[in-house]
C-alpha cells in the first residue's frame, strides 16, 4: 500500500470532503460506520482525495481478465442525469444492483466488471457510494 497517514490528517481529509459535498451532520452520523471505513482506509494509504475532491481507491484485490483493475475513482458528484445510463436494466427493487450501478456512475467502470470486485473491496466502495443516496 502507499504511505501511512496519521488519524488526524485521515479525519480531516473525510470531514473536508464531506463538507465539500455538503453531506449534513445527521447523515454523517447515521453512517458513523462509513466514515470510520473511509478514514481507515486513509490512514492505510488505500484512499486519497485529490484536489477536485475526486476519491481515489487502491483495491486490496485487483480484478478482471483482460484488463486489471487495481485502481477506482470516485468523482465528487453524482446527478440524476449522470446515473441513469448505468441504472439501464436494473430493477428498482435490485438493492444490491443500483448500488453497482452507482458504483459504476461514480467511476466509469462497467457494472459487469464490477461484479467481479472483492468483498472488502466493495465494502468500501459502498461506504463512498452511501453519500450518494
Amino acid at each position: 500500500m502507499s504511505n501511512k497517514v496519521e488519524r488526524s490528517v485521515a479525519e480531516l481529509e473525510v470531514t473536508d470532503w464531506l463538507d465539500k459535498k455538503k453531506v449534513s451532520a445527521s447523515v454523517r452520523e447515521s453512517n458513523k460506520d462509513s466514515v470510520e471505513l473511509l478514514i481507515d482506509c486513509i490512514c492505510d494509504g488505500e484512499l486519497v482525495k485529490d484536489d477536485k475532491n475526486n476519491l481515489d481507491y487502491t483495491l486490496k484485490h485487483s480484478f478482471g481478465d483482460e484488463e486489471k483493475v487495481t485502481k477506482l475513482t470516485f468523482k465528487p458528484r453524482l446527478n440524476d442525469k449522470m446515473l441513469k445510463p448505468y441504472l439501464n436494466g436494473v430493477k428498482t427493487n435490485d438493492a444490491e444492483g443500483r448500488l453497482l450501478a452507482y458504483i459504476s456512475a461514480l467511476t466509469t467502470v462497467p457494472r459487469a466488471i464490477l461484479e467481479n470486485m472483492d468483498s472488502v473491496d466493495k465494502k468500501v466502495a459502498m461506504a463512498v457510494v452511501i453519500f450518494f443516496l
